[in-house]
């Protein structure tokens, strides 16, 4: 996955192309306020299996706080969001199983310093799955493999570059097997000439059908990897179209304005 290479490393990935998969999540009438300020306002959106839909918008509109919401790292304050047909917000939903369906990778990558990249990998699926130690190092050295870095497994964070620790957080997140993998601004705090490396990444797991929700300031990623995507403002889902048509033919003013900013 040579970051050198990203636009011909990106697969055609649209929708259309499974007919027959069903919802993962419902989002129904999501609300979310931080005293009397509300961050989301009455938001109702689904994703299906196998979708990769990004979320654009401008900063403050309410983005992370929706991702987060998702699996419940942020509590809504109304609505309620199923996870195949589960209600995760009910006080009695075990959102520790559900959240082993979610995959999630973070702006700061939130691997543990005290630990080399193995370890980093193994210690979830070990404890949290009971997988066995021998199965889950020879799953973690696969998909190290898969992404560059088999070479670091016994490394620690503190010696990785940004993009580094940021492949090494995606595969982290995928040795849980989830069923849909949330990334929160993944490229932000990395230097530009990383941001390449952990898009490729990207691409190549939308390109295995992986479903993704992916909260991103790379437009890029959005027209050519996307299935869908959403412009959130204000709280609000401005627009919700497969990603081309949004692209090509804005409606709303606001992401109209938008995309005249960052394109």
């Amino acid at each position: 996955m040579d970051g050198n290479n990203r636009e011909t490393a990106a697969p055609e990935i649209r929708g259309g192309e499974h007919p027959e998969t069903r919802e993962l999540i419902q989002v129904e009438r999501l609300t979310k306020k931080f005293d009397k300020l509300t961050v989301l306002d009455d938001i109702s959106v689904s994703f299906r299996e196998h979708e990769v839909v990004s979320v654009i918008g401008p900063s403050g509109g309410g983005k992370s706080t929706f991702l987060r919401c998702l699996n419940l790292l942020e509590k809504p304050t109304s609505g309620r969001i199923l996870v195949d047909g589960v209600n995760i917000c009910e006080k009695d939903a075990d959102i520790n199983r559900h959240r082993q369906k979610m995959g999630m990778v973070f702006q700061q990558f939130n691997l543990f310093n005290n630990m080399n990249v193995m370890r980093n990998m193994t210690a979830a699926p070990v404890k949290i799955k009971k997988m066995p130690r021998e199965e889950a190092e020879a799953r973690a050295e696969q998909l190290l493999r898969r992404v560059g870095l088999l070479e670091k497994a016994s490394s620690y964070p503190s010696s990785l570059s940004g993009g580094q620790k940021q492949r090494i957080a995606i595969v982290r997140a995928l040795m849980m097997d989830p069923e849909v993998m949330l990334f929160d601004e993944p490229t932000s705090a990395l230097d530009p000439e990383m941001i390449g490396e952990v898009l490729d990444v990207m691409k190549a797991l939308a390109g295995t059908g992986m479903t993704m929700i992916v909260v991103t300031h790379e437009m890029r990623f959005a027209q050519e990897v996307s299935t869908r995507t959403l412009f959130l403002d204000g709280g609000r889902v401005e627009e919700d179209k497969p990603s081309r048509e949004l692209f090509s033919n804005p409606e709303s003013p606001r992401l109209i304005s938008f995309l005249n900013k960052v394109l």
